[in-house]
């Protein structure tokens, strides 16, 4: 298994996009390419033997590298293309903390509570533990989870802050209140 290009598999990576993330949990996808130009995010393709099997998009800063996204092609899963997407990205950045967000797994009633759950177990299975920390995004509740306990709300809050820029921000976090 190796990381490719995304535009090389852009057919691939906008179908398993699509059908992989909510509407509102997906940020526009022309834009997640535009940013790889920064030098901080990363957008792959994962393949194996010339096989499209997922993707992974990446933001880092100087202290953590931030999963926000990673999807594995559905006729895939299950074959652990997961953890090791996951252990190339902690081998790559074993300099840094990483971290990444699911839903709130302590929304009882959730329609989806059960996968919330095996999603968490999955990622503490690879490492990941629970930070402590909700992030309340556009009206989703996150519970961000890390490799290291030392990333802080404010740590996630300023790297989206700069991702995002100051406008769209206000827009997308105005109901957090931070720590």
């Amino acid at each position: 298994m190796q990381f490719s290009d995304a535009r090389k598999y852009k057919k691939q990576i906008k179908r398993l996009y699509r059908t992989a993330f909510p509407a509102n949990e997906r940020a526009p996808l022309f834009l997640l390419f535009r940013r790889t130009d920064n030098g901080r995010d990363s957008f792959r393709a994962v393949v194996d033997e010339e096989k499209f099997v997922g993707l992974v998009y990446t933001i880092s800063t100087a202290k953590m590298v931030y999963v926000f996204f990673l999807a594995v092609e559905d006729e895939m899963r299950g074959k652990g293309y997961g953890t090791k997407i996951l252990a190339q990205i902690k081998e790559i950045h074993s300099d840094k903390a990483v971290s990444l967000m699911i839903e709130d797994t302590e929304e009882l009633d959730a329609e989806n509570y059960e996968e919330r759950i095996n999603r968490l177990k999955f990622y503490e299975r690879n490492g990941f533990r629970k930070l402590s920390v909700k992030i309340n995004e556009a009206g989703v509740s996150y519970d961000l989870l890390g490799t290291d306990t030392s990333v802080t709300q404010a740590d996630f809050l300023d790297m989206m802050k700069d991702w995002l820029g100051a406008f769209l921000f206000r827009i997308i976090y105005r109901k957090m209140k931070t720590k």
